[in-house]
């Protein structure tokens, strides 16, 4: 009777040692998953941002170059009109 109280005391403790074990396994595991989850996410919005990036680049190129054509577009009416003005003085 003490031989088979021992032997169940035994087994018992075997089986706690091999659940805190996994338990331990399977949290790493997860914190693993995770963390890869959170490198994925970040690599994600890492290059939608750099997309974005690149878009509002090309715009304001964009809007730059229509800005400058606009003023070489009125350069010529401004330099007439300057030299009208000097010319009536």
């Amino acid at each position: 009777m003490e031989r088979s109280k021992a032997d169940a005391k035994a087994q018992a403790q075997k089986l706690i040692a091999d659940a805190d074990r996994e338990g331990r396994s399977l949290l790493q595991q997860g914190r693993e998953k995770a963390s890869a989850a959170a490198a994925a996410a970040m690599k994600k919005a890492e290059e939608e941002a750099a997309g974005l990036r690149d878009k509002i680049l090309a715009q304001s190129a964009k809007d730059c170059e229509k800005l400058k054509s606009d003023a070489r577009a009125r350069m010529d009416k401004a330099a007439q009109a300057i030299i009208g003005r000097v010319v009536e003085r």
